[in-house]
């Protein structure tokens, strides 16, 4: 088994490599210049990553790293001229000659700036697809004029894109060609995070006003990211500014938030991020709209759903307010000893805490009779920390060294107290993840560029279950285990040609619950057919092994859980085969990508009967294989006072498990066959108007369509749940319509933001999922939806 003494002789062998080429590359510059510098914000002193710094004339371009910085190789000497274009910033040039002093410091404008008082009259794009293949950019600060519910979200805003699922009111989780939520490595400031959502997935756990970037890649990543089989989103931190002491806050009809920013002496900064729920407080018409849809407290004919995720039915249950909350935080101190050296700590924190308890009086009004405790807890969260160190140690080669933790919990506790009827069920979950990692790059000469780097990961999942009927356990797991992943990975990037972009990469890791190791070969391919039009293509293999096992429980709804995958419940895995086809000028994008992918170490939790003596519950995991492919269309338009896009994706996700489904394939839960997305920005002035329109066929369910007792030989009794074929059934088409209007005002040094929006302006009833009571002749079913039309408005105001 690979250690870390294996891993610092592997990086320590590369050195002398690295050192060979470096001396090989010198010497063929030597009648050059190496440009070195970094992009900032004009403003604030942010530095932005990913941002790209070109030379037109010479054709070489370059992407800023996260600390913003950049290096240009082998300039000829004489007057040149750098161009910067940032997303959501205005594109600027910047003069150069050899006589300046470095490194340079570049500093642009958001593209909303008011300059010389008069404010731009133009929309900021809120996407960018970038030249590699799948790869899409998105800036946070631009989607504050987008409908939201609340709270402008990161994670919303990514559901608008082609070939991630928007169609869910209940999960701000991505579905990214195929695949789950669980499947995406997400990454904040190099920590892991395992769980998304805030408020039952209305939206995402993240803060935008602590979020200054985010990538998301959609498949076919490079081989520096693993441990997942379908999709990456890497998100970087505000890092506060650089110069002065600055104060922002906000307050909508959810939440209230305040974020200062605190200068270190002009070299670094520390940003301090927080937001809380009032609803354990005051409960507005939003928090009710929202809280009534989606938490499930009320049925339509009038009973109680148990479970915070719909379930059983509780007679006569008298619905009390419920005790519900959530927090965030988010901190970041960055500091830069040197012009080489970047230190930064990051830390986050985030929790729900649900309380629906309540009191049951079954029986007809004025007759009714013994009261019925019901207990409904729920608490889960996210907890998470990093430390970074990053070293260019030349304009050619930079070090990166990062130490993260993070976690994540989940606690539910479902009880019914009484002398006819005394049922429990406890659930708890917990992710531990400990890594530390180590990323170098080296640029050889202009167009093309090494990485190689080496991490260790370790991980701690527990997952506990107990369902209890008066004074019998009818249902138990307990699972724990820990697991370490060791990693190297190796990616190349080159230019061939003019036209011709080649990238390859392989990352071997060994997984030492199961001894073996796994290998995952990556490349991906541009071809830049004219100026404007371009084909792509990329290939790769990919690993999990930490994985959300999906739980299909017919009447008590969903509760997914984490586990380790180990020989019994094999890791998953996926090959990605991608390919499309861009043309683009300054002011369109038209862009079409077909994927398909293998998958494999599907798993599914199925407990689909109810025995009344103890159950062991460990033979209900099944396994097996899956197919995902579709084909996704964009069509941008990038500048001007209108900008938005409009996106279709066609697609077809369908598992095969051993043993499951009388071992016949079925549609996943998740399949939806096509889906539409319009968006649009106006802005005029300081005011931008927005909408959004979102279609999608409908997902797949299942039936339980009948339930009795089976008694066995040895005298044991099960209550049966007979099920139809696995979704085999369709709910009806999702469609919805968003607005929002917003208002920029800056005055004497401050800004002031509102935001006013209408969620589903139509009304739509959206079926969310259906609800079936066995006990009714015929077969009783609900369906439960969506929020219908939700009104929001939120304010902000700070020191710009």
């Amino acid at each position: 088994m690979m250690k870390r003494t294996q891993i610092r002789r592997w990086t320590t062998g590369m050195m002398p490599v690295v050192g060979m080429i470096l001396a090989s590359s010198a010497s063929a510059s030597a009648q050059t210049l190496d440009i070195e510098g970094v992009v900032r914000d004009s403003i604030n002193g942010e530095a932005l990553p990913n941002a790209v710094v070109a030379i037109p004339a010479l054709g070489q371009e370059v992407l800023s790293d996260e600390f913003g910085r950049f290096a240009l190789l082998a300039v000829p000497p004489g007057q040149q001229l750098i161009r910067v274009d940032a997303l959501g910033y205005r594109s600027t040039d910047f003069p150069w000659s050899p006589t300046q002093p470095g490194p340079l410091v570049l500093r642009v404008s958001p593209q909303a700036v008011q300059l010389e008082g008069v404010a731009v009259e133009t929309s900021a794009e809120l996407l960018r697809p970038q030249d590699r293949i799948s790869q899409v950019t998105m800036s946070p600060r631009d989607l504050g004029g987008m409908p939201t519910i609340g709270e402008t979200d990161v994670f919303r805003g990514l559901q608008l894109l082609p070939g991630v699922s928007g169609t869910s009111d209940a999960s701000s989780g991505l579905f990214v060609r195929g695949g789950t939520p669980d499947e995406n490595l997400v990454l904040l400031d190099g920590m892991t995070i395992y769980h998304v959502d805030h408020f039952f997935g209305v939206f995402s756990a993240f803060n935008s006003d602590a979020i200054k970037d985010v990538r998301l890649f959609k498949g076919g990543f490079p081989s520096r990211y693993g441990g997942r089989t379908s999709s990456v989103v890497e998100m970087v931190g505000k890092t506060g500014h650089v110069d002065e002491f600055k104060v922002a806050g906000g307050l909508n009809l959810l939440s209230a938030r305040a974020l200062a920013e605190v200068p270190l002496g002009g070299r670094g900064s520390v940003l301090l991020s927080y937001r809380r729920s009032y609803t354990d407080v005051i409960q507005s018409g939003l928090f009710n709209n929202i809280f009534g849809t989606l938490a499930g407290t009320e049925n339509d004919d009038g009973t109680i759903r148990l479970g915070s995720f719909g379930g059983g039915r509780v007679p006569g249950a008298e619905a009390e307010t419920p005790d519900f909350h959530f927090y965030d935080f988010n901190g970041k101190a960055t500091y830069t000893p040197s012009d080489r050296d970047v230190v930064a700590v990051s830390v986050y924190a985030g929790e729900d805490d649900l309380d629906e308890s309540q009191v049951a009086r079954p029986g007809p009004e004025g007759n009714e009779g013994d009261p019925i405790d019901v207990t409904d807890v729920t608490q889960w969260g996210n907890r998470g920390a990093s430390a970074r160190w990053s070293r260019r140690w030349s304009s050619r080669f930079t070090s990166d060294l990062l130490s993260s933790f993070s976690s994540y919990f989940s606690d539910s506790r479902t009880a019914v107290d009484a002398d006819v009827l005394a049922r429990g069920f406890d659930e708890q979950n917990e992710v531990r993840d400990f890594t530390l990692r180590l990323e170098n790059s080296l640029t050889v000469r202009p167009g093309w560029d090494i990485g190689f780097g080496a991490q260790r990961t370790s991980n701690r999942v527990t997952y506990d279950r107990i369902e209890q009927q008066s004074d019998s356990v009818i249902g138990e797991l307990d699972l724990g285990s820990a697991g370490a992943l060791t990693s190297a990975y190796l990616h190349n990037e080159r230019r061939l040609f003019d036209r011709l972009e080649l990238s390859t990469g392989f990352r071997l890791t060994h997984y030492d619950l199961t001894g073996e190791w796994y290998r995952e070969p990556r490349a991906s391919i541009r071809l830049e057919l004219t100026d404007r039009v371009a084909l792509k293509g990329a290939w790769g293999r990919f690993n999990q092994f930490v994985k959300r096992v999906e739980n299909e429980d017919i009447l008590e709804g969903s509760r997914d859980f984490w586990v380790l995958a180990d020989d019994d419940l094999r890791p998953a895995s996926s090959r990605h085969y991608i390919t499309g086809i861009t043309y683009e000028t300054p002011g369109y994008l038209f862009d079409v990508e077909g994927y398909d992918k293998d998958l494999d170490g599907v798993s599914q939790f199925s407990v689909r009967s109810r025995e009344e003596t103890d159950q062991d519950l460990s033979g209900a995991f099944f396994s097996g294989t899956g197919r995902s492919r579709g084909v996704e269309f964009l069509a941008q338009k990038k500048s001007g006072r209108l900008t938005g896009w409009v996106s279709y994706t066609l697609s077809e996700v369908e598992h095969d498990l051993e043993g499951f489904n009388d071992d016949r394939p079925f549609a996943a839960s998740h399949d939806q066959a096509h889906e539409v997305k319009v968006v649009s920005s106006y802005r005029v002035n300081d005011w931008t108007v927005s909408g959004s329109f979102t279609y999608g066929s409908g997902t797949p369910y299942t039936i339980p369509e009948s339930q009795y007792p089976l008694r066995l030989l040895d005298g044991t009794t099960f209550n049966y749940v007979h099920v139809g074929e696995k979704n085999a059934f369709r709910l009806p088409s999702y469609q919805r319509l968003d607005l929002s209007a917003s208002r920029r005002v800056e005055r004497d040094g401050w800004f002031f933001d509102v935001n006013a929006s209408l969620f589903n302006v139509l009304g739509q009833n959206n079926v969310w999922y259906r609800q079936f009571d066995l006990t009714a002749v015929p077969l009783g079913i609900t369906d439960v939806t969506s929020l219908g039309f939700t009104p929001s408005i939120g304010i902000s105001m700070g020191l710009r």
